[in-house]
């Protein structure tokens, strides 16, 4: 049989995924802050629940996209799978009280509009830096923010601009961010954001 290319990525979501299954593992705490459709809900619980352990968040403001989400899940998770997530309606600046410092493994944005919903209602810049600047608080040793940028439409811009240089304060001998951007497509494409918390130190 011939060898026959393939891409290895066509997509930020392509990278963002990869990224994820690189990162967790079964019975890591998890939030996608929004959920939207819940298709990246979906990736989250196959990578981070069973039905004994792993806790997975998934927030959005719109009722019909927790709806979508809850939906998809049932249609492909099992009860006990589905236990262990928790679906909030609710804005993307408030986490869980439960939720304790340095104990989030991975923290999801997909920023923007829904999908198929109501195109002018969208992520705000104010609430989407009040929610990374307390997600920061949030990670464990090594764990991540994936946020994803769409500065194709007004308000998206305003969340880039604002968003990197937030990031790029960050102590560059502990914390380690990076932009994808497609440089061969239209401007306005949508980007992604990676930011790890510093990792552990380790003991010679």
């Amino acid at each position: 049989m011939s060898w026959q290319p393939f891409p290895l990525f066509q997509s930020h979501l392509d990278l963002a995924h990869d990224y994820w299954k690189r990162l967790l593992r079964i019975g890591d705490t998890v939030i996608d802050a929004t959920c939207g459709n819940g298709h990246d809900t979906l990736a989250l619980a196959n990578l981070c629940v069973n039905d004994s352990c792993g806790t997975l968040y998934a927030i959005d403001k719109q009722s019909n996209a927790i709806a979508s989400t809850r939906q998809l899940l049932q249609s492909h998770l099992t009860p006990g799978h589905l236990h262990r997530i928790h679906l909030i309606q609710g804005c993307h600046s408030r986490f869980p009280d439960t939720l304790t410092p340095q104990s989030v493994k991975l923290i999801v944005y997909n920023l923007g509009y829904l999908p198929g919903g109501n195109k002018t209602i969208t992520t705000e810049t104010a609430t989407t830096l009040a929610s990374v600047q307390h997600a920061l608080s949030l990670l464990m040793p090594g764990g991540c923010l994936s946020i994803t940028l769409y500065p194709g439409h007004a308000e998206g811009e305003v969340e880039q601009q604002q968003l990197i240089p937030l990031l790029r304060q960050l102590d560059a001998t502990k914390w380690n961010c990076c932009h994808h951007q497609w440089i061969n497509r239209r401007a306005g494409s949508p980007s992604l954001l990676l930011v790890q918390a510093p990792m552990p130190m380790t003991v010679r």
